[in-house]
């Protein structure tokens, strides 16, 4: 079975470590500087596993030498961002632990490929990659997965019938100015349009958009972390299966859809080895101009939060 390091084991690492036990996908290791905590949580799961029945074996460690030689590694580490916090504030923070901890994956685990759920999601893939020097392909992001997942829960509440029945793809950076492709959005293969009119689907739309916004607002303490954990453990098992799922993931895009240097969500066949291939999802014109126009939104934010990090 493929072994899987999970960095930081907080909700998000924690939980996608229970995901990935119960979907029976790999061994785990959970790592966290915090004495105790990931080999607390370990336990704790695994002393679950005699009434959920895993197949997977989880272990905790203190120290990330415990990641060496594994197939996927997890960037689950760093603080989460406050309610009204400026995203800019949150890297210049958590880009420091990612280019640490990136450091040392280089070394240990030379053959993984990365999966970033960090915020900013995008500038952190994107600086990931860039600090690993590992072929872009193998250095993803949790965006357009989860975003999408948040797009069929919402979609499938309107129309009322289990989200299993919704498909739709979200492309674009992780931010407000995400790209839902309307044509994607479909209940059993009819267009979600048809159930719900022009004007109830937007409002969904723009509601998916708010959704990370709306829970940390509500909950205060603590941003999404069960969705997070899901479609990061979706995008794990996609991965160590080799299930070539294509699915909406952040990822270094040199040329596809007239973007080059940048990280950010598209339609990709996952497999065993990351990417094997970048999907074009034939954007109309609109779709088109929408996604240059986000791309190039987060290409200033990119750049601004660089020249803040080479000042501070």
């Amino acid at each position: 079975m493929k072994r899987v390091g999970i960095i930081g084991s907080g909700n998000v690492g924690a939980n996608t470590a229970f995901f990935i036990a119960e979907n029976r996908t790999a061994h785990v290791t959970l790592v966290d500087i915090r004495q105790g905590l990931s080999t607390g949580k370990a336990l704790d799961m695994m002393e679950a596993g005699p009434i959920r029945g895993y197949g997977s074996r989880l272990t905790g460690a203190d120290d990330i030498t415990a990641i060496s030689g594994h197939d996927v590694v997890v960037l689950a580490a760093g603080r989460v961002r406050k309610p009204g916090e400026n995203r800019i504030d949150l890297y210049l923070d958590n880009s420091k632990i990612v280019t640490q901890l990136c450091a040392r994956i280089r070394e240990l685990a030379p053959y993984a490929v990365v999966i970033n759920v960090v915020e900013p999601v995008d500038s952190l893939t994107l600086l990931a990659q860039e600090t690993l020097g590992f072929h872009r392909f193998k250095v993803l992001g949790v965006g357009g997965n989860l975003d999408g997942t948040r797009l069929r829960y919402l979609v499938s509440q309107a129309v009322g019938v289990s989200p299993r029945e919704v498909s739709g793809l979200v492309i674009g950076p992780h931010r407000h100015s995400m790209l839902a492709l309307k044509d994607t959005i479909r209940v059993s293969g009819v267009p979600a349009v048809f159930f719900l009119g022009e004007e109830r689907l937007n409002a969904l739309i723009e509601e998916m958009r708010g959704a990370g916004d709306t829970i940390l607002e509500m909950a205060q303490h603590s941003t999404s972390y069960w969705a997070p954990s899901a479609a990061t453990a979706r995008l794990v098992h996609a991965l160590v299966v080799d299930t070539r799922t294509v699915m909406s993931v952040s990822v270094r895009l040199e040329g596809e859809y007239g973007v080059t240097g940048l990280c950010v969500s598209v339609p990709a066949v996952i497999g065993i080895d990351g990417v094997q291939r970048i999907v074009d999802a034939g954007l109309s014109d609109s779709e088109q101009t929408a996604f240059l126009a986000a791309t190039a939104e987060l290409r200033a934010v990119v750049e601004q939060e660089k020249a803040r990090l080479v000042a501070r």
